[in-house]
């Protein structure tokens, strides 16, 4: 009997009920090495490969293995292949959805094996009594609403949009999407006497699930609704929970967040709780963002005209005039048009289109990495490997002018974070600020 077989207990059921030991290799090429988490609908290890080649050192990747449904048949496992199929598509061709590597079906269990984000998810961020600020809740909804518009073309509703699925990683500080619940249901199917498969559990978090998801109807608007209240809470720093609700139900979230009023009705739109009242999809939303930060950013302009015309005022007069409270648009206006840079490759060097996709910054780095608070991590003189790691050159900072902030110096460079970011020098890890300087 193999290893696998006496783990796991009720197999005629389709429960496993004992974990993966540390130290086995599943298809003699991936070998456990970690418990991640576990679920209602299976268990998440880390992984090392490939077991079968003489590879130093070993790479890391995410194995999920999914509970096998209760009365499982050929029409779940056609379901298994192709939801693992469009998780591959969507792995493969976006750089924020983690890679599908493999999937199999061994000793009556599903498994996946995925690419390992380095890195930490958002609840690690997104902190009880702690409120983010405008700039940062915008940067966080354009940043996703750009990934859901990819994933929703290809007519893919998440599901489960919440902090912990959100991963922050720390090569390029990029968000990443993870743990996609369409291959989860595959868990909960049962088939009735006629032979038709339904599911048996709703998929998702109740806190971040719209209705129609919780009666067992997910639409494209229902992603909408948990990236809002994802949004909100990092707003108000308070869980959904915490949040009130009116007589009919709405979310009342207003009276916590001091913030503009463009804002604050795209987000009440995107949480609505008729899906009918929402965004339909990503797309529709991303341009309604859009939108209201171009009229923020026009309000910002017209107060900034006034606010000269006053200060001219006041050197010419010796009658102090009334203090004037700006609004923070300013910031977020700058925000923007930094986030609107995009990394482009092109004959083998990097560099930065606009949103018109036009190149502004002229490729020529060996590797580089988005911009985050206004500076880019670039390199020269390094390469890439096969399996996406970095090696030799030397790291510096750029502007969103092109104009270097740091000259090239570091062994590796990692994008700001609250002003601040990570950088190996002389074989240590040190942390620098945007003036240069090492803090730690």
């Amino acid at each position: 009997m193999l290893l696998l077989d006496k783990l796991c207990q009720n197999l005629q059921k389709g429960v496993c009920s004992i974990s993966i030991m540390i130290g086995y290799i599943l298809r003699q090429r991936y070998k456990i090495v970690d418990k991640l988490g576990s679920g209602g609908f299976g268990e998440t290890y880390l992984a090392e490969y490939p077991q079968d080649l003489p590879v130093r050192p070993k790479y890391k990747c995410v194995i999920k293995r999914l509970i096998r449904p209760p009365t499982p048949d050929l029409d779940t496992e056609e379901r298994f292949k192709k939801e693992a199929a469009i998780l591959f598509k969507l792995g493969k061709e976006h750089c924020q959805i983690p890679e599908l590597y493999d999937f199999f079906e061994e000793n009556r269990e599903f498994y996946l094996v995925q690419e390992f984000i380095e890195g930490h998810d958002l609840s690690n961020e997104i902190i009880s009594g702690k409120r983010w600020s405008e700039a940062d809740v915008i940067q966080l909804l354009q940043e996703m609403l750009e990934v859901l518009v990819f994933v929703h073309q290809h007519n893919v509703i998440h599901r489960d949009i919440k902090p912990l699925n959100l991963m922050r990683r720390y090569v390029d500080n990029k968000l990443v999407l993870i743990d996609f619940g369409a291959i989860k249901e595959i868990s909960t199917f049962k088939v009735n006497i006629q032979g038709q498969i339904s599911s048996t559990i709703t998929i998702g978090t109740r806190d971040y699930m719209p209705s129609e998801q919780w009666e067992g109807h997910p639409q494209l608007s229902s992603d909408i609704y948990a990236l809002g209240m994802t949004a909100i809470q990092a707003l108000t720093g308070l869980t959904p929970q915490q949040l009130p609700k009116s007589k009919t139900l709405e979310l009342k979230w207003r009276d916590y967040a001091q913030i503009n009023d463009g804002l604050a009705k795209f987000l009440t739109k995107m949480v609505q709780r008729d899906f009918r009242q929402r965004y339909k999809n990503a797309d529709q939303a991303l341009q309604a963002l859009k939108l209201a930060l171009f009229n923020s950013q026009s309000s910002v302009t017209s107060v900034t005209m006034q606010a000269r015309k006053l200060a001219q005022l006041r050197l010419e007069s010796p009658v102090s005039s009334p203090k004037i409270l700006f609004p923070n648009l300013a910031q977020l206006a700058l925000q923007l048009s930094v986030v609107s840079l995009k990394l482009v490759k092109i004959g083998g060097k990097y560099g930065y289109v606009g949103q018109t996709g036009k190149l502004v910054i002229q490729a020529q780095f060996d590797i580089a990495r988005d911009f985050s608070e206004g500076w880019a991590a670039v390199n020269i003189g390094g390469r890439e490997s096969l399996f996406g790691g970095e090696s030799g050159g030397k790291w510096g900072y750029i502007d969103k002018m092109g104009s270097w902030v740091i000259k090239p110096m570091f062994n590796m460079a990692y994008s700001l974070r609250n002003g601040q970011a990570k950088v190996e020098i002389g074989g240590q890890e040190r942390i620098i600020d945007k003036t240069g300087m090492f803090i730690d």
